[in-house]
């Protein structure tokens, strides 16, 4: 039978976490996660240094499908990722941000372009903010929106990925498929999502993008000039390491 996780990666997010349980506790409750039950909520605690753990085991009383896993040191991300596509046992794991940014409702977006009755059309479904049919409430500043724009069009064109929005925090994955290359992935921060799609791609995973609703959240711990430019320089790297594995062109 068909399972759901959700994998939240949560770094200092004391402040923000309860929301997001009420919010899930209340697309849980419409059945906004259906025709698949949810199985588990995983909370990858990165090495906070606030009470982000405690706060996530004490929401375990309105949500008892919350499980709590802590790395420590902080690893970045990409790393807290990794390590709870490891640990869920469902079959579809939900990859979502701690801020809610992508209203939950926005699963049954995701949930039919992966699977229709008993096929599974795409491997991976990615939440897009940057197709013409997303809609995004509350935008970020110009430079954030821009600069992830460019980025975007340094990744198509670095890595040849299709794709409009890769950094979008809201990911539907079909875990049987990713497992056999979880041990390749190297990138445990912000530009994890390129080398998860990149090392896919070369497993012949199907992939599609999705439009969503999207709403800018405060707090966000990306620099948009910084961090952008180490994505930048992630991807070159990567794309080096990916020309010597096996089944590339």
């Amino acid at each position: 039978m068909k399972s759901l996780s959700i994998l939240i990666p949560a770094f200092n997010e004391a402040e923000r976490l309860p929301r997001t349980f009420s919010l899930i506790k209340s697309a849980k409750e419409k059945g906004f996660f259906n025709p698949i039950p949810l199985a588990e909520i995983w909370v990858i605690d990165d090495g906070s240094t606030d009470s982000t753990a405690r706060i996530a085991r004490e929401a375990a009383a309105i949500l008892p499908e919350i499980r709590v896993h802590t790395v420590s040191p902080n690893q970045g991300k990409g790393n807290a990722i990794h390590t709870g596509l490891k640990m869920t046992r469902s079959e579809w794991c939900l990859i979502a941000d701690a801020d809610s940014a992508t209203p939950w409702d926005q699963f049954q977006r995701l949930h039919p372009a992966c699977i229709q009755g008993d096929r599974i059309e795409a491997h991976i479904a990615l939440g897009s903010r940057d197709l013409p049919e997303s809609h995004r409430n509350v935008r970020q500043s110009w430079l954030r929106e821009n600069l992830g724009r460019l980025f975007n069009f340094a990744i198509r064109l670095l890595t040849g990925l299709r794709f409009k929005d890769t950094q979008c925090g809201f990911k539907l994955v079909h875990v049987p498929s990713v497992r056999p290359f979880l041990d390749q992935l190297k990138v445990k921060r912000f530009a994890w999502d390129v080398e998860f799609l990149m090392l896919a791609r070369l497993h012949d995973l199907r992939m599609t993008e999705v439009a969503v609703v999207w709403e800018h959240q405060e707090g966000s711990r990306i620099h948009p000039v910084l961090d952008g430019i180490e994505m930048v320089l992630r991807v070159l790297q990567m794309r080096i390491r990916m020309l010597f594995l096996p089944g590339n062109p």
